[in-house]
């Protein structure tokens, strides 16, 4: 009799347990960056999920910010993070790892209801708000799962939404990894989502689960979101125009098309401008570096042009920024400013951009990846961050700039920092719900047929008011 007294115990109290779910059964991971701005608003997002958590349950939730609790390189990527998140809570109270991003905002009690409703359906296996693309992009490596389309297509987690996975996934991917079963076809880190659903899933002949869409995750923020992505806040006034000096990387045979371009739509409303070329051109202006013009890569290029520019820049103290932009980066100059004012410029060491990384995917690499700027989408750089790039030194004159500086990043130790805000392509090759979270600043590459509608559709509007000298067209 006591025998089944207490068996029927136990069998209540795990029942108990498993259809019970609060904050004890989750871990909040904020995906977080060391620049004194991003840490500052993935602390201000840290201190409100435990406020909330507090008022609900009475309790501290466990929520980690990345550059503080693990400052892996290459965690942004998720991957790395995996097996410190499980040797830490794997036989703990923990079923599901919730990743946002710093500028996520979070509703603890509608995210808890959401989990603890996902984790009655024991196939559900991670959720989110999902993302597909509707024909194969560069940014995904051209990636396109047709066994997929009668079932909706390949999706993906809209990252600055934030996603959730159970701890176990991340186990047994961890042990897929390491058994040899999943890796990432790329060397190349661009949009962790993608990769990282892209990892999960692995192919047709081992399939693994695909984002489960949940509602509660969402694009604008509404009354039933547990998360939405914020906007990215001004921080005070923008910065004067007039403080940023940019470098413009063409070659003469672009000097009556791109540069042209450049000239007749963003160009025209700032004041600090040169083209940096194999020729010299007046009308642009633009100067000869005096280095021979490469197919590919433009290293040696694009150094010279760092070391010209940070010369030039001490005649004018009033400049604290270099923008490098290719001749076919798209910007909006008064958005830039707006982005700017939230970053340390002059004397500080800044290296703003889109983020991308190498070697994160593969273990063979991991130790030794890096992560870099791309260089289409244009990179903000103090003046104290383009001089100690400019002290880089280049393989090969055709290497490639972008990523030798950042390997050269690397080991000087000099932070890179990542903006959403900042794109390698153009607007058609990212979601729709990912490129309209917020009023973007860059873009790259021109449409063929209209090199200016990027510029008038996504930048027009907004520069117009901002610049009341403006310069007349060529």
């Amino acid at each position: 009799m006591y025998t089944r007294v207490k068996t029927l115990v136990l069998i209540l109290a795990y029942i108990e347990y498993v259809s019970s779910f609060d904050s004890r059964n989750v871990v909040f991971t904020i995906v977080s960056q060391q620049e004194p701005y991003h840490a500052s608003v993935a602390k201000r997002l840290k201190e409100n999920i435990e406020t909330q958590v507090w008022e609900l349950e009475e309790r501290q939730p466990k929520v980690h910010v990345t550059h503080e609790d693990f400052p892996i390189p290459g965690a942004w990527t998720i991957i790395p993070l995996l097996r410190p998140l499980v040797t830490k809570y794997n036989g703990s109270d923990v079923r599901w790892v919730v990743f946002v991003e710093s500028h996520t905002a979070v509703r603890c009690k509608r995210l808890i209801d959401a989990l603890a409703a996902a984790d009655r359906h024991k196939d559900t296996m991670w959720i989110g708000y999902p993302l597909r693309d509707d024909e194969p992009t560069i940014i995904h490596h051209f990636t396109f799962y047709e066994e997929l389309e009668e079932e909706g297509g390949f999706v993906y987690p809209n990252f600055a939404s934030g996603f959730a996975m159970r701890i176990q996934l991340m186990e047994k991917l961890l042990d897929q990894i390491e058994r040899g079963d999943r890796k990432l076809e790329a060397d190349f880190s661009i949009d962790p989502a993608f990769e990282l659903a892209q990892l999960i899933y692995g192919d047709k002949t081992n399939p693994g689960p695909l984002l489960t869409a949940d509602p509660s995750f969402c694009v604008v923020s509404a009354d039933n979101c547990a998360t939405y992505p914020r906007q990215f806040d001004i921080c005070g006034s923008p910065i004067p125009e007039s403080s940023i000096y940019f470098a413009v990387k063409t070659w003469s045979g672009f000097h009556s098309t791109r540069a042209k371009v450049v000239k007749k739509t963003w160009g025209k409303h700032v004041t600090n401008i040169m083209f940096y070329s194999d020729k010299d051109d007046p009308s642009l202006p633009a100067e000869a570096v005096g280095v021979p013009n490469t197919k590919t890569g433009h290293c040696l290029k694009t150094v010279t042009i760092l070391q010209r520019v940070v010369e030039r820049v001490r005649d004018l103290p009033h400049v604290k920024w270099i923008f490098l932009a290719d001749d076919d980066t798209i910007l909006g100059v008064q958005r830039l400013c707006e982005v700017l004012s939230c970053y340390r410029g002059g004397d500080d060491v800044t290296i703003l951009g889109e983020r991308y990384g190498y070697g994160y995917g593969k273990r063979e690499t991991a130790s030794k990846g890096y992560d870099y700027v791309t260089g289409g989408g244009g990179a903000a750089l103090s003046v104290a961050g383009a001089a100690a790039l400019g002290a880089c030194a280049c393989a090969d004159p055709a290497a490639p700039d972008d990523m030798t500086l950042g390997a050269c990043a690397r080991i000087l130790r000099l932070p890179l920092t990542h903006s959403p805000l900042f794109h390698q392509a153009r607007p058609r090759e990212y979601a729709r719900e990912a490129v309209a979270r917020d009023r973007p600043a860059t873009f790259h590459r021109h449409e063929p047929r209209d090199p200016l509608r990027v510029y008038v559709t996504w930048f027009q509007h907004h520069d117009l008011p901002a610049n009341r000298n403006w310069k007349d067209e060529l």
